[in-house]
């Protein structure tokens, strides 16, 4: 068994936290994660919540099963999930995005007005990319160096990204686009007719996230950013850049979803994405994130948003009313916020 380095003594010793067994715990320091059993597995509550939801719905809703229905919810879960991703780094840094919506829906209109326009395909998806990061940089910057409240200066921008996405379109949706931007909806379609292309790219995604966050020093710097901000600062660790670097991801983890819009439907309306800030912030936090930071797993996300995706295709085959559904969302984000009060409560 390793020794603790002096670092790590230090830490502990001038703050009183034991910092590095808690990265541990959040599976950064140990020697193999997935070897913990069942009763350590961090996610095993949200799972089982999952396949409870799966068999209720299965037995009162036949439709369900169906496999274009399966098909259905997953490509509803992708682009949850892909937004999620970036919200994810945020809450663990302990800030969030509000924005993600609006961005969500300037980048497809982007990308979009790109294509039309009728230059490379590649720029369709360069365009929103540098878009969601921009905005991201432009979220981060303000909320470290202003130290404004992410609060404020999210929900600012996604009411001036929402007014740039009426603005671009004028109001209308946009498609009918020409024979050149055919290649852009490739990413549209699936592999041998049943199999999404969004989906092989989400995984990419999980799994690529899932290894920053446990198996490099960013993952690292990024559990200590919002785990105890005043001992990561003391390591060394740049926590205001740190946080930037989260903004950025998810402004492009939110453009990648708008990309991903418009290749699977062909058009973008000038509403798309609004509300979405809901389901990605409520994926996030079923999936284990606490709000005031340190802790969330890329899985633990992974599973949130296919509980979110599920519980809206259950609805809407149950055939409730769009605005019951917006209601019942807002209920189950509430309830997971005010478990996470609670679970703070009771570890301090």
């Amino acid at each position: 068994m390793s020794h603790p380095s002096i670092r790590q003594r230090v830490i502990q010793i001038i703050l009183g936290v034991n910092f590095m067994g808690a990265a541990k715990e959040k599976g950064l320091l140990t020697e193999n994660r997935y070897k913990r059993g069942w009763g350590q597995f961090s996610e095993r509550g949200v799972i089982l919540v999952l396949i409870g939801i799966v068999v209720i719905l299965s037995i009162i809703e036949p439709n369900f099963r169906h496999l274009t229905n399966i098909i259905n919810i997953a490509r509803q879960i992708s682009e949850i999930s892909i937004s999620a991703i970036g919200m994810t780094y945020l809450l663990i840094c302990a800030e969030f995005d509000l924005s993600v919506g609006s961005v969500y829906g300037l980048t497809a209109i982007t990308a979009a007005i790109i294509l039309r326009s009728g230059a490379p395909v590649v720029f369709a998806f360069i365009g929103p990319l540098l878009v969601g990061a921009a905005v991201g940089l432009i979220n981060g910057l303000i909320t470290t160096k202003l130290r404004v409240p992410a609060f404020i200066v999210t929900l600012s921008v996604l009411a001036i990204a929402r007014g740039a996405v009426y603005g671009l379109s004028n109001g209308y949706s946009i498609a009918l686009f020409p024979k050149s931007a055919n290649s852009f909806f490739l990413i549209g379609n699936s592999i041998g007719g049943v199999f999404p292309v969004q989906i092989i790219i989400m995984v990419v995604l999980f799994i690529i996230a899932g290894i920053v966050l446990s198996k490099t020093t960013l993952g690292f710097k990024i559990y200590a950013t919002g785990g105890n901000k005043k001992a990561a600062q003391l390591t060394g660790i740049n926590t205001d850049r740190i946080k930037i670097y989260a903004f950025i991801i998810c402004g492009v983890t939110a453009a990648i979803s708008g990309i991903f819009s418009l290749g699977y439907l062909q058009s973008v309306h000038p509403t798309a994405g609004i509300g979405r800030e809901m389901d990605v912030i409520a994926a996030v936090i079923l999936g284990g994130a606490y709000l005031y930071g340190g802790r969330g797993t890329i899985l633990g996300t992974f599973i949130g948003a296919a509980i979110i995706g599920i519980i809206r295709n259950g609805m809407v085959l149950l055939h409730v009313t769009a605005y019951a559904q917006e209601a019942f969302i807002g209920f189950v984000i509430l309830i997971a916020v005010i478990a996470d009060i609670w679970l703070k409560r009771e570890k301090t």
